[in-house]
This record gives structure tokens, C-alpha cells and sequence, in this order.
């Protein structure tokens, strides 16, 4: 009897954790916005409010794909707000926030950047809009959160300073760019930055996106919503672990200033950045065992049988700089990915300084097909960061992944949420329009 042909299955998709759940997006921060993709990307229907007329304003701002549509290109805009659909609206105004009013009805969330007094203002608040949703959630992403009660004649103060924040700001404002800039050789020269490549609005996003989910399931145990907050200074504070275990050992001076000859010494190990013919690699054999197979891997050089120089971890320390010039003299023969297989198969720590380039073509990604494929363009597809997880179940249906996606066009969305959803008349619509409401 023949052995027949097997067939590989084929993989089954999962059903999206969030398939039926509504969520309105009313927002003018990043944060709010990633917050929202994150849930369209367990599944949730997305509805984002964009601003009449020109929409959100990151829609103007590069990287652009080239070839692609005006209003349609911005790269940043689509990485934050593809799987959502557009409609215009301003709820800012009496007209729109009614029909806000009206969409909440039928809504399961609501994600907004407003500030609270702006938001009891419009009658928006959750506890006005759970009168008339009850198991609607409110999830408020701002920078500061809600302020203490304050007279009236600094409310515009207060509004005007919290206009006035960035994330370059709030890092600073939270101590993170201090503790992230440091050490330096000269601190009056080197002043601390804010993080690097947003990301203030990216982990303020994933920590909103896990506050909704507890609200959502609250509500669908409960039938009762809630209303949460989740503000960016909050989110950058919560990052501060060895500052503020330092204040609570007692440290009282803090310094960006570097100390000579204090060595690598990072995360309980040595670590040194060497130069290859294409790039750089990190090495960090930390322990004793690592460090033999490392010296191994290099031909046992004359230098590593110097008991003063390198015999023992305290001599690697204090050494550290004449060790990478040494170490150096061999990594500069070879390229970053025959260093780094060489020091895997030896099991040494040890990894590539990547740039944009190698991460698009990086064997791991690739395998776990995390790039999505952006068609913002008329010709060529561009990848684009995708899920930063995968969601498998027992059965081995799969969340997808290495997805076809797109940038919504601004108010596709309109007719079918006014006038179908809503009823109103294409009339309507043309007054809403010209009062620029929708």
C-alpha cells in the first residue's frame, strides 16, 4: 500500500476577539488614534471623526508614499488609522454634538482626546452619554489627565498650557529624558532629548488599548460602562523604575555627567559595540563560560591568555576599552551577520545594530510575517510595521498577520453613517456641509 501524498493544512483564520464591538474615535493625539488601531486589529469596527474639510492634520505630514493619491499618502497617518472608516464631524459645535449623541446610541466606546471640562460642556461626558448608552465606555487619552477643580479665570490658562505640551515636553516634564540622556561627558553640551521616534504616543496607545479592553469586558459582564482615563504623563512616569528605586534606596544626587574608566558595565554584564565590515554588532559575553567561547571564536588571540588584561571579569571591566580595540581587529574582517551566526553557534550573546533596511529584510520578522503590506501606492506596495503579536488558539486558528492594508479615504464613510445609519437627507447633508459640521 502506497503511502498517499500529505497535504499541509491550511491555516484557519480566527475569528477577531473584538468582531461586533463599535468604537467612535473623536481625537486630535496619536496616542488616541493608536489606541483605536489596536482594537481594529483584534477586530472592533472603527469609526474615526476627522475634523470637516481637512481632516486629520497627519494626513499632511510626511514620510509620503510616492505615486499615491494627494490626502491618501502619508505614511504615518495610514500606520495609525488603517482597518478604521472615515466620517467628518465636528462635535465641538451644538449640530455635531448631537449627532455624536446620536451615533453613541449605538456605540460600545467611545475614544476621545477632549478635556473633561470640554467634554461636560457638550453634554459628551460619560456619565451624561451612559444616560443614554448605558454600557458605553469612555476612554479620555490626554496628556495630563483630569486637573484639580479650577476657578474660571484659569481655566483657559490651564487649556492653553496643555495645547502647549508635546511629547517632547512631557518627557521632560516626567523626568524620563533626563534618566534616558545619561551619562554624558559634558551635560552642559549634551542636553536630554525627547524619545525617539514617537515613542511617548506608541506606549500611551498600547497602555490605553489595555485599559479599554478591561472596560469592554466590564461592560459585557456588568451592562454597565465605565468612563477612564489614560494620560501620557502617567503612561512616561510609569517607565521611571531605577530612578525611582534609587530615590527609595536613599540616592539623593543625580548627575547625567559620565565617570571615566567606569567600563560597560550594563545590565549585569560586560557589553562592547564593535565595528564589522558593514556596520556594528553588540557582544556581551557576560558570563565566565561565554567569555571562553568567545575568545575561542576569535582564535584565542595572545592577548586573551593575559591573566592581567582579561583573566578575570574585574580586569575585562576596568579594561574594557584596550579589550575592544583588540576584539575589534577581527570583527573588522568580517561582516555583522558572520559575526553574529559565529557567536550564536557559540552561544554568545550577541546581535546586529540594525537600521531600517535590515529590519525589512530580517530573517525573524519575515518569518513571522509581522510586516503588513501598506497599498497606499499606485504601483508598489510598502511594508509597514504590523501586529506586534500573534494570537493562535489550541486548534491552530490564527489572528492574520503580513495583512493587505489601507489608508481611509477622508468621510467614505459619510453617507453610509448619516444618511443610512442615521436617516438624514441628502438636503441635510448639503446644510450640515456648508455649516461645516460634516
Amino acid at each position: 500500500m502506497s503511502a498517499a501524498a500529505v497535504t499541509p493544512p491550511r491555516a484557519v483564520t480566527l475569528a477577531a476577539p473584538l468582531a461586533g464591538v463599535r468604537v467612535i474615535e473623536w481625537n486630535g493625539s496619536m496616542s488616541a488614534s493608536f489606541c483605536a488601531r489596536l482594537l481594529s486589529d483584534l477586530g472592533a469596527d472603527v469609526l474615526k471623526l476627522e475634523p470637516p474639510g481637512a481632516g486629520d492634520p497627519l494626513r499632511r505630514v510626511g514620510p509620503f508614499a510616492p505615486d499615491a493619491s494627494y490626502g491618501e499618502d502619508a505614511a504615518l497617518f495610514a500606520y495609525l488609522n488603517h482597518g478604521k472608516d472615515s466620517a467628518t464631524l465636528d462635535p465641538s459645535c451644538q449640530a455635531g454634538a448631537a449627532l455624536l449623541t446620536r451615533l453613541i446610541e449605538s456605540a460600545d466606546l467611545l475614544i476621545t482626546s477632549a478635556h473633561a471640562s470640554r467634554l461636560a460642556e457638550l453634554a459628551l461626558d460619560g456619565d451624561t452619554l451612559r444616560k443614554i448608552q448605558p454600557a458605553l465606555v469612555t476612554l479620555a487619552v490626554t496628556p495630563f489627565g483630569t486637573l484639580p477643580a479650577r476657578d474660571a479665570s484659569t481655566m483657559q490658562a490651564d487649556a492653553d498650557t496643555l495645547a502647549a505640551f508635546t511629547d517632547f515636553t512631557l518627557t521632560h516634564h516626567a523626568g524620563y529624558a533626563f534618566h534616558q540622556a545619561r551619562p554624558v561627558h559634558a551635560p552642559s553640551e549634551q542636553p536630554p532629548v525627547a524619545c525617539a521616534d514617537r515613542e511617548v504616543a506608541l506606549a500611551t496607545g498600547v497602555a490605553a488599548a489595555n485599559a479599554a479592553l478591561w472596560g469592554l469586558l466590564e461592560a459585557q459582564l456588568n451592562g454597565e460602562g465605565r468612563s477612564i482615563e489614560c494620560a501620557e504623563l502617567d503612561v512616561i512616569a510609569h517607565l521611571l523604575i531605577e530612578p525611582v528605586a534609587d530615590y527609595g534606596r536613599g540616592e539623593r544626587t543625580f548627575s547625567r555627567r559620565r565617570e571615566e574608566l567606569q567600563g560597560t558595565e550594563v545590565a549585569g554584564g560586560l557589553i562592547w559595540l564593535l565595528p564589522c565590515k558593514d556596520g556594528f554588532v553588540m557582544i556581551s559575553p557576560r558570563e565566565e563560560h561565554q567569555w571562553e567561547r568567545w575568545v575561542e571564536l576569535l582564535g584565542n588571540p595572545p592577548w586573551s591568555c593575559d591573566a592581567a588584561l582579561c583573566g578575570e571579569r574585574s580586569a575585562r571591566n576596568e579594561n574594557w576599552m584596550i579589550l575592544q580595540d583588540e576584539m575589534s581587529k577581527w570583527t573588522r574582517e568580517h561582516s555583522r551577520a558572520d559575526v553574529f551566526e559565529r557567536a550564536q553557534a557559540a552561544r554568545v550573546a550577541c546581535f546586529p545594530v540594525s537600521g531600517a533596511r535590515d529590519l525589512l529584510e530580517n530573517a525573524q520578522l519575515n518569518a513571522r510575517r509581522f510586516f503588513d503590506s501598506w497599498e497606499g501606492t499606485r504601483n508598489t506596495a510598502l511594508s509597514m510595521p504590523g501586529l506586534p503579536f500573534s494570537l493562535r488558539t489550541q486548534s491552530g486558528a490564527e489572528l492574520p498577520r503580513a495583512r493587505n492594508v489601507v489608508s481611509p479615504r477622508l468621510g467614505s464613510a459619510n453617507r453610509a453613517v448619516f444618511e443610512r445609519h442615521l436617516g438624514l437627507s441628502p438636503g441635510e447633508m448639503e446644510t450640515l456641509r456648508q455649516q461645516g459640521v460634516v
